[in-house]
C-alpha cells in the first residue's frame, strides 16, 4: 500500500480555549473510533468550526435538541478525504450550512458550523480521525491522534501536511 499526504488546518482559526482530553482518555474509549480517538477542542458556545482537511460527507445528521443526551448532542458529520483512506467524525455542532448533504464536497477551511451549548458539559467539538488502510469501504479502520497537533495550531491559520504510511503507524506531521 503506498502512502499518502494529507493537508490539514485547525478547525478553530480563532475562538479556541482549551484542551479538554483527547484519545483514549475520560470518556474516549473502544469500541468505536470516533469515540476512542475522540479530541475535545474546547471553545465557547457560537464559535465557528472549519473543516481540518478536504472531504466528502458520507453522514450526515442534523442537530435535533429534543433527541440531546448528556453524550450525544448536536450534529454529526462524518466525513472522508477525497481518496478514502481518512476519515473524520465531528459532532457537538449546529448551524450546519443548508448546502452541507450527503455527497457534498468540503474543502479543508470551509464552515461546517457552530458550537453548541449542552449544559453542564464545557462547550466544546469533538473530532475523532481514522486512517482507512486499504481505502473504504472495506479498509482496516485505524484511529489517528493528531490532538497535539490541534492544541499547537489553536487560533491560527497553520497548514500542516500530514503523511499516512497506510501500514498501521501512526502518522507523520511534516
Amino acid at each position: 500500500m503506498s502512502s499518502f499526504d494529507l493537508d490539514f488546518s485547525n478547525p478553530f482559526p480563532s475562538g479556541f480555549t482549551s484542551g479538554l482530553g483527547g484519545p483514549n482518555s475520560g470518556g474516549h474509549q473502544p469500541p468505536n473510533w470516533y469515540i476512542q480517538f475522540g479530541m475535545d477542542l474546547g471553545a465557547g458556545e457560537g464559535t465557528q468550526i472549519f473543516a481540518a482537511f478536504d472531504a466528502h460527507v458520507t453522514k450526515y445528521m442534523p442537530h435535533d435538541p429534543s433527541a440531546d443526551t448528556a453524550k450525544v448532542y448536536g450534529a454529526q458529520l462524518f466525513m472522508r478525504a477525497p481518496n478514502d483512506m481518512m476519515g473524520g467524525f465531528y459532532t457537538h455542532l449546529t448551524d450546519v450550512p443548508p448546502e452541507l448533504t450527503v455527497g457534498s464536497s468540503v474543502g479543508r477551511g470551509d464552515l461546517l458550523g457552530t458550537v453548541v451549548r449542552h449544559d453542564p458539559t464545557d462547550t466544546h467539538l469533538h473530532l475523532a480521525l481514522v486512517e482507512i488502510i486499504g481505502g473504504a469501504p472495506n479498509g482496516t479502520y485505524q484511529g489517528v491522534d493528531l490532538y497535539k497537533l490541534f492544541l499547537d495550531t489553536a487560533n491560527t491559520d497553520i497548514i500542516s501536511t500530514v503523511t499516512f504510511e497506510q501500514d498501521g503507524s501512526p502518522p507523520l506531521v511534516n
